[in-house]
């Protein structure tokens, strides 16, 4: 009965935090939900028996969470069972993993145990279960969105685009702080439940009350420090330095579908011809147009010829050399070997504005078991995939980071009480400088998946990008969940590192970032559109995160490593170790203690009899006398 109990709670736990993640029914996610999902999660692993029971508790719960918040992979073409049946199991197992991690706090408290929980000596274990259910949690996401298999979806962190005064955190820790601190929350609010409900009022109670007082007085202070920061950093005002008038297109086109790229292209030149002439009502010119991902279908360098002729309708070299403005728009690239086969990749093209083809960028991250199948390098496992799945081929990771320069405006708007000093002598001389070095923007193109991941988006910044610029194609989820997901995820990197984020989608959400994650710009979901947005473009600050990175998981998971060393060890400062000794130890105590009363109770009795003795002499004494 109480193992059905413990898979409840789990089960309910599992529901809850789904519900926090952006879903069909609160778009947004809830981050009120995010605080408190994981208690009955921390009561189900306290009341566990052993290593096993929280092994299982932990696969259940990481696997269901996902299977509730990820469904939607299941629309990725026929490889339901290897997009959404493959990535839940793996989840659950690295879950499963750290839910036995989880256990080792009680593991510790039963090595010991025949001590009751009230026990003075046990005070230090309330912030010790608290901080490390937080720690261990924590840990599990990072290692979950790390690496090749990485998959940051289903994160406490992608449930709080709600809060973004606190989202703000992420640029000294990441979003692994705001994991921590969440969990830490729940965790917390378990153990008071704990404590109110199930230990009984003795006088050691007091003391676990002080302990635990002192843990939700540690956690009131982080989280204070976190809303403060947030609110200074989000009230902000940040000037830009430049800007990057850009036209955003959203197709809405499933490339799917389409045997050929003809009515995407077409599509997307209305759109974009929309946006061009509302400029020029407005008497300006745009810098850059974006088409999202996968929108050319031939690869390059060999499609050059292919796009001089076609579309027939309006071929798109010359639609891009008509609007005399630079195209990036996501396509593919091949290479060609002497003796081997040819990479395909998965790439941002960009051709600038006199229809050149000027470089690409090559997806670096890419979705494992969609666009990438682990060890599909051997025949074998080729000839395996081709035969049962009827996958022969997938793209080839890129292995290099590419930047454009887009030629810009300077940042003109007027400042409200701004001030500004005129050097006559040197006014003539920067005049001269910015029309010979008319401004550029550094832009980087991540493609879909590479915006998720601290391993793409960090070097990408550190060697110089001024605005990620991001193209993505989600529209075969068919749910709107699925876009906004990607996107909550994807924001993290405009806080994190202070730029600008762009991401421009084939069916949403196409969306504008400034450097506080708030929205400048936006597009329906599932819907053909376009928009243009004067990006702003702000001087280059480093902030912890960015010259860190992911130093929190680091620390907690050092922490975890010399916890599991002090308890294995056995090196503990403490009175018992093992529990034959604990109960030999006992035993020689109480039979010490019952000896000692004994003894005590002897002599007590002597004295008494004594005494009567005494009284009875000196009474004798005095009748003789008398």
């Amino acid at each position: 009965m109480n193992l059905i109990l413990q898979v409840f709670y789990t089960l309910f736990s599992s529901l809850l935090l789904s519900l926090a993640i952006p879903n069909e029914l609160l778009k947004f996610g809830s981050p009120f939900i995010a605080f408190i999902a994981l208690i009955p999660y921390y009561m189900a692993v306290k009341r566990s028996k052993n290593f096993y029971i929280a092994f299982l508790l932990g696969f259940i719960q990481t696997c269901t969470t996902h299977l509730l918040s990820s469904y939607w992979l299941a629309f990725f073409k026929d490889f339901a069972a290897l997009t959404l049946g493959a990535s839940a199991f793996g989840t659950g197992c690295i879950g499963a993993l750290f839910g036995a991690l989880l256990y080792m706090p009680y593991y510790t408290e039963k090595r010991r145990n025949s001590l009751n929980v009230t026990s003075i000596s046990q005070i230090h274990l309330i912030p010790q279960r608290i901080f490390w259910f937080a720690a261990v949690y924590t840990s599990y996401e990072w290692l979950k969105s790390s690496g090749f298999l990485g998959y940051p979806w289903g994160t406490i962190s992608s449930c709080m685009f709600r809060a973004r005064i606190f989202m703000q955190l992420s640029a000294i820790t990441g979003t692994y702080g705001i994991t921590f601190l969440t969990v830490f929350f729940s965790a917390l609010l378990g153990e008071g439940l704990e404590l109110y409900f199930k230990v009984p009022d003795l006088p050691a109670k007091k003391r676990l009350v002080d302990s635990y007082r002192t843990c939700a007085l540690l956690w009131v202070v982080f989280f204070s420090f976190s809303m403060v920061y947030g609110l200074v950093e989000y009230k902000k005002t940040r000037i830009p330095v430049k800007q990057l008038t850009t036209i955003l297109v959203q197709q809405n086109e499933d490339p799917w579908l389409e045997g050929s790229d003809r009515q995407s292209i077409l599509l997307s030149q209305e759109l974009t011809t929309k946006q061009i002439n509302e400029l020029k009502d407005e008497d300006k010119k745009a810098d850059l147009i974006v088409w999202s991902e996968g929108c050319l279908k031939s690869a390059f360098p060999d499609a050059n010829s292919k796009y001089s002729n076609y579309p027939k309708e309006k071929p798109l070299f010359d639609f891009i050399r008509e609007n005399q403005t630079p195209l990036l728009a996501g396509g593919s690239f091949r290479k060609k070997y002497r003796k081997s086969s040819p990479e395909y990749f998965n790439a941002a093209i960009v051709f600038d504005k006199n229809a050149n083809f000027r470089g690409w960028y090559g997806k670096n991250h890419l979705v494992p078991f969609a666009e990438a199948i682990p060890f599909m390098e051997y025949p074998a496992v080729r000839e395996f995939m081709d035969k049962v799945i009827g996958i022969s081929a997938g793209w080839t990771p890129g292995n290099q980071y590419t930047f454009f320069d887009i030629p810009c405006q300077w940042y003109d708007k007027p400042l409200v009480d701004a001030v500004k000093n005129i050097n006559l002598n040197q006014e003539f001389y920067q005049q001269k400088s910015e029309e010979e070095k008319p401004p550029v923007t550094r832009i980087s193109t991540p493609i879909c998946y590479d915006d998720a991941f601290t391993d793409i988006m960090r070097p990408l910044w550190k060697n110089g990008s001024e605005v990620f610029m991001n193209i993505t194609d989600d529209s075969w989820s068919l749910k709107k969940s699925a876009e906004i997901q990607h996107f909550v995820i994807a924001s993290y990197r405009s806080i994190e590192y202070r730029t600008t984020l762009v991401r421009s989608t084939n069916a949403g959400l196409t969306v504008v970032l400034d450097p506080a994650g708030k929205v400048l710009c936006e597009l329906p979901l599932f819907e053909a559109a376009s928009a243009n947005c004067d990006i702003p473009v702000y001087k280059r600050k480093t902030t912890t995160y960015a010259r860190f990175g992911n130093w929190l998981p680091f620390i907690l998971n050092i922490f975890i490593a010399f916890g599991l060393i002090f308890e294995i060890s056995g090196f503990e400062n403490r009175e018992y170790v093992f529990p034959e000794k604990e109960i030999r130890l006992r035993k020689k105590r109480a039979k010490k203690d019952d000896k000692k009363s004994d003894k005590k109770s002897d002599k007590k009795s002597h004295k008494k009899s004594d005494k009567k003795s005494s009284k009875r002499d000196s009474k004798k004494e005095k009748s003789k006398k008398k």
